[in-house]
């Protein structure tokens, strides 16, 4: 049976394909094909590294990364103490349990230094490339199409948040779960054991309770174990092994909203999204994230990336990592070519294309049960593409060894068909390198605002002593952003940090922007409806980096006029500055 699931085909090739003949496989040779698959692993993990690792050492913390930091910093340092503070003092870490595990774990161990949790973060990387790998070389039998899904899962330029966010390392570690749980999955079905699905609920399970993004991927996971049954099995047959794989899934989604909905008023403050079913946003969502996503709709923005990269000459890091990863990525690319073209099914390569529309589909769904998330390539958000850029790369390496496939079956001269083979293996080559070019761009703005950051940080450390506890210390006429990438953004990244290095747990700290409400005796930082802090007037010292300067106010007359005058950088709206002055005005008139 086991042969029949492969999803490789038994049928002798042409006469023209230099492909082995198909005969019982020794032990000698059993061996040999597993040293491969290792060699395929470590080629991906280099690829990995050559991509994302110059840029772990040169990025930090970001947004929500401070606030966990400061959070974890602030309360007890025992484990007991630290997990049971940031579990009920953490309203998105309360609804995700792991999450205390997870980052509190990292606390401990690396303390505020980032590059610890970035350390951790491309292991879960690398980790997913492994265990996709495995997946994919369970599920369809070809190691071309498991390599090169991987590849381009790794090189695929539309989630550049996951690679340099901290608190998205929650996305790769629910990632490596789910694939985990996927390979359980299927050796249940090849080995006839049904309680592997039952235990494939278990990391299915723990990702959810980490991060539930990929909680619809328990469809993706039936629609494997449906497909890979039909080769061999009628279809009631394998509709009812898709139904036995999908129910321990199922509940282990009704634990996490069970959970989430029932349980954690009991515990605390949990933030939960509002859930609307409307199939209209979910299909706008869906269609727009398809729409942002594909390559051809990318192309432009990828290319602009490449053009602002080359505006500076590369090192000779730069051209030794490219050219080591297209020549690896040739020679591999070609040698899998001409041993699998003739031997993969075309079922098998549509099965795997139609599992990719499936996990983009569904990935793109989940977000559509609330109007919070709009696809788009250049912002944080863009995180929510893990699962498009998944479901990408399983379509394109199903649509290349097709055409190779049927392109080859054509070609009678050998030579011809090795041509063929090292011109097909020259362009996937060239689009390695095109996208890694891509993926440098991106991390550009995380590297500068990580050196903006330490400037502040440099300046906060020299107000030790000029201080009090009860300031509060506001940022202006200073970039909130580079590109897409956060410096300090407000209460929740610049207090944080504030506070960590002047160890001071209380004192309030903001930045100046459109966000800020002008009040008689204070001044409120209001993010859509919410209150996130506020700044009593008479405790205001405003922070301009790029003067080394500190000023104190005390009206909010003066505090307008002051930022009116030091606000270039802070890149207000138009009005915002005018609408501040007429609610003085307001104000002042209000008191006579």
């Amino acid at each position: 049976m086991q042969g029949a699931l492969s999803g490789i085909s038994k049928d002798s090739a042409p006469a023209s394909l230099p492909v082995a003949e198909k005969r019982e496989v020794s032990s000698k040779e059993s061996a040999a094909l597993l040293r491969t698959d290792f060699l395929l692993i470590g080629l991906l993990i280099l690829l990995e590294a050559l991509v994302f690792g110059p840029f772990v050492s040169k990025i930090g913390f970001y947004l929500d990364d401070w606030v966990m930091v400061s959070l974890l910093r602030g309360g007890p340092q025992d484990i007991a103490g630290a997990f049971a503070n940031y579990f009920f003092n953490d309203p998105k870490v309360i609804i995700r349990p792991i999450e205390v595990l997870h980052f509190g774990l990292l606390y401990l161990i690396f303390g505020t230094k980032p590059l610890g949790y970035h350390l951790v973060n491309a292991f879960f990387e690398i980790c997913v490339c492994v265990l996709l790998y495995m997946a994919l070389k369970r599920f369809t039998g070809s190691r071309f199409l498991s390599f090169v899904s991987t590849a381009a899962f790794i090189l695929y330029p539309i989630r550049d948040s996951t690679h340099y966010w901290i608190l998205c390392s929650s996305v790769s570690l629910s990632l490596a779960l789910y694939l985990g749980s996927l390979i359980l999955s299927l050796k249940g079905l090849q080995e006839n054991k049904p309680g592997l699905y039952i235990a494939a609920a278990l990391p299915f399970a723990i990702g959810l309770f980490n991060y539930e993004v990929f909680m619809p991927f328990a469809c993706v996971s039936a629609l494997c174990v449906l497909l890979m049954s039909l080769r061999s099995a009628n279809l009631s047959s394998s509709l009812r092994q898709a139904v036995y794989c999908f129910i321990p899934l199922f509940v282990s989604a009704l634990a996490l909203f069970g959970y989430q909905r029932f349980i954690v008023p009991h515990l605390g403050i949990g933030f939960l999204h509002h859930l609307v079913i409307d199939p209209g946003q979910i299909l706008h969502v869906i269609s727009a994230g398809v729409g942002t996503s594909n390559i051809f709709s990318a192309l432009p923005f990828f290319r602009e990336q490449i053009s602002v990269l080359l505006l500076n000459p590369l090192t000779s890091w730069n051209v030794f990592s490219l050219a080591l990863i297209l020549t690896g990525t040739a020679l591999t690319s070609f040698f899998l070519l001409i041993t699998e073209a003739s031997q993969v099914k075309l079922r098998t390569m549509a099965e795997i294309a139609l599992v990719g529309v499936a996990a983009i589909i569904t990935s793109l769904a989940i977000f559509g049960l609330n109007n919070q998330y709009e696809p788009t390539l250049m912002t944080l958000v863009n995180r929510i593409f893990t699962g498009a850029s998944l479901g990408w790369s399983f379509i394109f390496s199903a649509l290349v060894l097709a055409c190779a496939s049927l392109s080859f079956h054509r070609i009678k001269s050998k030579l011809a068909l090795k041509s063929a083979a090292i011109a097909l293996a020259g362009l996937m080559s060239f689009g390695a390198v095109f996208f890694t070019l891509v993926n440098w761009q991106l991390a550009n703005p995380w590297v500068v605002s990580q050196r903006a950051q330490q400037d502040v940080i440099f300046l906060v450390k020299s107000l030790r002593g000029k201080v009090k506890p009860s300031d509060s210390l506001i940022l202006t006429d200073f970039p909130r952003y580079v590109m897409w990438s956060p410096i300090f953004d407000g209460v929740w990244d610049f207090q944080s940090m504030v506070r960590i290095i002047l160890n001071e747990p209380k004192m309030r700290a903001g930045v100046v922007s459109d966000r800020l409400v002008i009040g008689k005796d204070d001044i409120k930082d209001i993010s859509v409806g919410y209150t996130c802090a506020t700044y009593p007037i008479k405790d205001i010292k405003l922070l301009v980096p790029g003067r080394n300067q500190l000023m104190p106010v005390t009206t909010a007359r003066q505090f307008v006029d002051f930022v009116e005058a030091n606000s270039a950088k802070s890149l207000l709206s138009a009005d915002t500055v005018g609408k501040w002055q007429r609610r003085v005005d307001e104000l002042e008139g209000a008191a006579k």
